[in-house]
């Protein structure tokens, strides 16, 4: 299984970002659900914030055409953006949490791949 996963991810990387599979996405989302204690309600809240912001990056990813400074600043544009969408639906420890969830996501570095 974490070789299937590892391979999805590797083909993910090489589109031009990290794609999860629906299960993968589902197991994340269990996981946040578990680590944050989050209600359902809270937990849906937060999907549907994040399927929209998958798809804006999506778009922000082809526009910047290979510019990855245009891209990386546009991703932190989106994620502020989400970030403000994501805090009233939880308490200040679950936004806490949830920040260090979203930085343990996204690639660290920046190096030629």
């Amino acid at each position: 299984m974490a070789f299937a996963f590892m391979l999805s991810a590797q083909d993910g990387q090489r589109r031009g970002g990290f794609q999860m599979t629906p299960e993968q996405q589902e197991q994340y989302y269990a996981t946040m659900k578990k680590d944050l204690s989050l209600t359902d309600a809270q937990l849906n809240g937060i999907k549907k914030i994040e399927t929209e912001y998958r798809t804006k990056m999506q778009a922000a990813r082809e526009k910047a055409d290979g510019d990855r400074d245009k891209m990386r600043e546009e991703f932190t544009k989106l994620r502020t953006e989400q970030n403000a969408k994501v805090k009233p639906l939880i308490s200040a420890e679950q936004f806490k949490k949830y920040e260090e969830m979203q930085a343990q996501r996204r690639p660290q570095g920046g190096g030629n791949r």
